[in-house]
């Protein structure tokens, strides 16, 4: 039998529309940038919103939940006896080794514990400046506990497993990842892995997918493996990947990621587990009520913003699935209602502008800097008309940023050439607060808080990226 997913009413998987609006209203309400939400229960998608500029074409940077898939990859290879998960890692990266050899608690390391996360590194390695070798790093540092012991989050022991993969197979991750089971799960053929600065695909974080993408991939994992009535990946190894194998308690800042740890994929409350990637993407399954919850979204900068999803989800889907009292059917006009607000949602924006008397006296003002560690020399906002400005600054050559006052202006980040949306604000009468969000392979935020005094104006910039924008920080 095919797999199909199915597009229906929510009444039709016994959930009131009101809650799925609510859901959403409560992420708006507490200034989450979500970017996509979906809800499934059994094989029917009641729940399918993008805020545009995103839609349902749109590659999404999946960050860790990259982890997964190739977590999903060992276990294909541990499916062909290709190795055990009892192997010690440094057997297959004997040329990354230190030229003493490798050490004490390196040699212990299994690719059980990898998968896991508990190496002998209490973080990621490649994060060091000046580090290119990724996977080399992995094995140069010097290892600080057992392995086996301690619960730690570490990207590049994903990556080395992504490594393995490519190693194992003889192929490059996605190229093996869909021969195996991307294909056959009907995922997106432009999906690819962002590589490392050696050309190794980011094993921990790279995967650029879309998010009903992501749904098949827990789909999947719920279903022990089987898609179309194949098994893919042995049910052994899935039964183990998402169970507790590793104990975050103490180690992880918010009540959901304290749930515990399996293979590459974190346990949740509920008795549910989930995908789970840096800002809000997130791919969750709840087996007691069988449903399937996948967000995208960017809460860097916004503390606890990943928790607020989760609460939301909990408390206006899961805990009224079900309830006889208040699910009907839904009328044509309710239907029509809740159809028009998931098509219409659009992406976080600055709103509520205060009135500043300083608008018409900094125009296209250009304001020269002191010297300062952003190495920016002039800044001058340009007021095009009531709604809508431009930024420009001087640094490597004159920028410009476009901005609306109360919404978004899509446009291309200069120097970087990412996709960026812009709006911006009068918080009080002498600040102007302008948020640029990056909605490309990278996923962040930028912010320019720009404040005027007399003839002065000072400039303060925050980023909230991974990788990129170091100098938009000061």
């Amino acid at each position: 039998m095919q797999t199909k997913f199915n597009y229906v009413k929510p009444s039709e998987c016994n959930i009131d529309y009101h809650n799925l609006i609510n859901y959403a209203k409560r992420l708006e309400n507490q200034d989450i940038p979500m970017h996509s939400l979906i809800i499934m229960r059994g094989n029917n998608i009641c729940m399918e919103s993008y805020y545009k500029p995103y839609d349902n074409n749109s590659l999404h940077r999946m960050f860790s939940m990259t982890k997964s898939l190739v977590s999903l990859g060992i276990g294909c290879l541990y499916g062909e006896h290709k190795l055990s998960l009892d192997d010690h890692i440094v057997d297959y990266f004997k040329d990354k080794l230190p030229q003493n050899g490798a050490y004490d608690y390196m040699k212990m390391l299994t690719i059980r514990d990898m998968l896991t996360m508990r190496t002998c590194h209490d973080s990621t390695t490649y994060k060091t400046a000046g580090i290119t070798d990724w996977v080399g790093s992995f094995f140069t540092v010097k290892p600080v506990h057992a392995p086996g012991t301690q619960f730690s989050y570490d990207t590049s022991s994903t990556h080395v497993l992504g490594a393995l993969i490519e190693r194992l197979s003889g192929m490059r991750l996605i190229d093996y990842l869909k021969e195996k089971f991307l294909n056959e799960l009907g995922f997106s053929e432009d999906t690819f892995i962002l590589p490392d600065p050696c050309g190794i695909p980011m094993g921990g974080s790279g995967i650029c997918a879309r998010p009903v993408d992501m749904l098949k991939i827990i789909y999947l994992i719920s279903k022990d493996g089987v898609y179309n009535d194949k098994q893919l990946i042995p049910a052994d190894y899935i039964k183990a990947a998402r169970m507790k194998q590793s104990d975050p308690y103490g180690k992880s800042g918010t009540l959901e990621e304290m749930q515990g740890y399996g293979y590459q994929i974190w346990i949740t409350r509920n008795g549910g587990y989930a995908l789970y990637g840096m800002a809000g993407q997130l791919a969750l399954y709840v087996p007691d009520k069988d449903i399937y919850m996948v967000t995208t979204a960017d809460t860097l900068g916004r503390q606890g913003g990943v928790q607020c999803i989760y609460d939301a989800f909990w408390e206006e889907i899961y805990n009224k699935i079900d309830d006889e009292t208040s699910v009907n059917n839904e009328t044509d006009a309710q239907l029509a209602e809740y159809n028009t607000f998931i098509n219409s949602r659009e992406l976080f924006c600055l709103k509520d502008s205060t009135a500043s008397s300083y608008e018409n006296l900094i125009n296209n003002v250009t304001y020269v800097c002191d010297e300062n560690v952003c190495n920016m020399t002039a800044v001058k906002v340009t007021i095009h008309n009531a709604d809508n400005a431009s930024t420009d600054t001087n640094k490597t050559g004159t920028h410009s940023i476009d901005f609306g006052f109360g919404y978004n202006i899509v446009s291309e980040f200069p120097i970087y050439n990412f996709r960026c949306a812009a709006s911006a604000v009068w918080k009080c009468d002498n600040n102007l607060l302008i948020k640029i969000q990056i909605i490309d392979s990278a996923i962040g935020n930028l912010y320019i808080s720009l404040s005027y005094k007399d003839n002065y104006a000072s400039v303060f910039l925050k980023k909230y990226e991974e990788t990129f924008f170091n100098e938009f920080n000061g």
